[in-house]
């Protein structure tokens, strides 16, 4: 189910998919620090807390794969795999 507060979804180089709100947070944190940014098309180069690089694309959320979706609560929206089991870790990138 995607709602009208999550318009950009990103997929990432390490296989996993983040919200606006996700990168977003992760920046601010300090969990991440942008190294490049490019505009046409739109990608994101960024530093983890692991010194690892991830390279982030803006996808339709509509386009994620089977199983994952976007949930929101308040302001907050992440995305979800559905197919983990419960108890699991059924968020794909926490927040």
């Amino acid at each position: 189910m995607v709602t009208a507060p999550c318009k950009t979804v990103f997929a990432g180089s390490n296989g996993r998919y983040y919200t606006n709100w996700q990168v977003r947070t992760r920046l601010r944190s300090g969990e991440w620090a942008l190294c490049l940014r490019q505009r046409g098309p739109d990608r994101r180069l960024v530093e983890t807390a692991e010194d690892a690089l991830l390279l982030l694309r803006p996808v339709e959320p509509t386009a994620l794969p089977a199983g994952l979706e976007v949930r929101v609560s308040g302001r907050r929206a992440r995305v979800v795999d559905t197919r983990r089991p419960p108890g699991g870790r059924g968020v794909t990138e926490r927040l």
